[in-house]
């Protein structure tokens, strides 16, 4: 039936006998649907005039003069792993896919103590190479999982310079959002390390991490090789 405009739109019309009601309003069929019809127009603009209620422009006015909250700055999406007793991280572009550890296959007269072999990454033989020994153990940080949950070794699938490379890691903490800015510059034992592979450091949650440097990172997997 029909009712008048101030009335429908105050008792919300669309929600008892339009669209999202029982679908009883007779203007339905010529509007299709209540976007449609000058009623629901109607209630919008008296939702966007309506007046201020208590308090509002108190409230807008306490936003507008707050200050500014500091910019954080610019952040690297890391994903952050472990091998051995050694926290470690690269950029989460770098990853391709984390996968369950399964046997590495060696070869003869070519797997050393950095190459490994080959391992199956779904049906597809890749090159795995292992990093416990380009960096070492440090004794000063012991190993431990960073939470209180089971630590399930993973293989890690990365791409460098157009290559696929896998390593395995011992437990893969996940990806966060470091800032630039909290990066650590590297202790002259590191800096003058041969390999250079280091290039910065940063604590998480009192986790110290080695962030690698993952150009440098591919030039070692191609050197492992010959």
């Amino acid at each position: 039936m029909n009712r008048p405009p101030e009335h429908i739109v105050n008792t919300s019309c669309w929600k008892a006998i339009g669209i999202l009601g029982d679908r009883s309003c007779d203007q339905l069929e010529p509007h299709i649907h209540c976007r449609n019809c000058p009623t629901y127009r109607q209630a919008g603009r008296q939702l966007l005039n309506r007046p201020m209620g208590e308090g509002y422009r108190t409230e807008l006015t306490l936003r507008l003069a707050a200050k500014p909250e500091e910019p954080q700055g610019e952040k690297r999406r890391l994903l952050v792993f472990r091998v051995a007793n050694v926290w470690l991280a690269l950029p989460s572009a770098c990853f391709e896919q984390t996968l369950a550890p399964s046997p590495i296959v060696k070869i003869p007269m070519k797997s050393n103590r950095h190459f490994l072999g080959l391992v199956s990454a779904h049906g597809e033989l890749q090159l795995c190479f292992t990093l416990e020994h380009w960096l070492g153990p440090d004794p000063d940080e012991p190993a431990a999982s960073a939470g209180a949950a089971r630590i399930f070794p993973r293989l890690l699938v990365i791409q460098l310079s157009a290559q696929r490379w896998v390593f395995p890691a011992d437990e893969v903490l996940g990806t966060i959002d470091y800032p630039r800015a909290g990066l650590e510059p590297l202790p002259s034992n590191l800096a003058k390390s041969g390999i250079r592979l280091v290039s910065a450091l940063f604590h998480l949650e009192g986790l110290p991490v080695k962030l690698l440097d993952e150009e440098r990172l591919a030039v070692l997997f191609q050197e492992a090789l010959t």
